[in-house]
């Protein structure tokens, strides 16, 4: 189960190694689709991530997102307008619907309905090269229904592992999994069938190194497909976990006069 919300949260790796941190290029291409009449043009994305002790730092085109579980935060970056969020590490269901709740009940009414279903794992060991890596393949699929807005958009993932990875990639992934497990589990409900099915992806070996993921919604087909390009375990920049310069932090503001974080 743990390794599903790592999945979830494109969290691969985590921890330090001999005061080294671990950086992670990927590549990241979603094709062209067309959603209730809107026809989108592909777009591919380079996205990398930094994972050291006790934290962890993705950054993309338009955000960026940094955890630092020690200090118990966790950072949103908005790049276009140099702005950012910061919400605790403990955030859970509770206390977003109640910040929902002062903020938009509707918000609060879709977010509670929100529940993880129908899900269904395949391990079935295909092998495949990609780039230099002998891989292996495990697949899942799942319903992440939103009974508030009639949607209930179904995924289909396929995840490649490799072991030809030079150093103790178990070491990076077991803290941070546990985590995101945690974080996600605490906010999102899952029905216990498809708890009990997705748990079996912890038999899933191996450094993730590409996905393939099909999203089925309104009658519509969306393939995004990722890849690493780099894995290296070398020291992280100075300010690769820190809010860039320049950028204001913003609060979340509460009927009655409250802030919320």
């Amino acid at each position: 189960m743990k390794k599903l919300f790592l999945v979830l949260t494109l969290v691969l790796f985590v921890s330090s190694f001999l005061g080294a941190d671990i950086y992670v290029k990927n590549m990241e291409r979603t094709e062209a689709f067309e959603l209730m009449g809107k026809k989108q043009p592909e777009k591919v994305e380079i996205k990398e991530q930094w994972l050291g002790k006790n934290k962890f730092a993705q950054f993309g085109k338009e955000y960026s997102i940094i955890v630092d579980y020690d200090k118990d935060k966790i950072y949103f970056i908005i790049h276009k307008l140099k702005d950012y969020y910061v919400f605790p590490t403990s955030f859970d269901r509770e206390k977003l619907l109640e910040l929902l709740l002062g903020l938009n009940p509707k918000a609060a009414e879709v977010v509670e309905s929100i529940k993880i279903t129908d899900a269904k794992v395949n391990l079935t060991g295909e092998k495949k090269k990609i780039a230099n890596w002998d891989c292996f393949s495990s697949e899942f699929e799942m319903v992440f229904a939103i009974p508030a807005l009639g949607i209930m958009p179904k995924y289909k993932i396929k995840l490649w592992t490799t072991k030809d990875i030079p150093f103790n990639y178990k070491s990076y992934t077991e803290g941070l999994s546990e985590f995101f497990g945690k974080f996600i589990l605490g906010i999102i409900n899952v029905d216990e069938n498809s708890i009990k099915e997705l748990e079996k992806l912890d038999k899933m070996d191996g450094f993730q190194v590409a996905a393939e993921i099909t999203i089925n919604i309104f009658g519509s087909e969306i393939k995004v497909e990722s890849q690493s390009l780099e894995i290296a375990e070398k020291p992280a920049p100075p300010g690769t976990y820190s809010v860039p310069k320049g950028y204001t932090k913003k609060i979340i503001h509460l009927p009655g006069g409250l802030d919320l974080f």
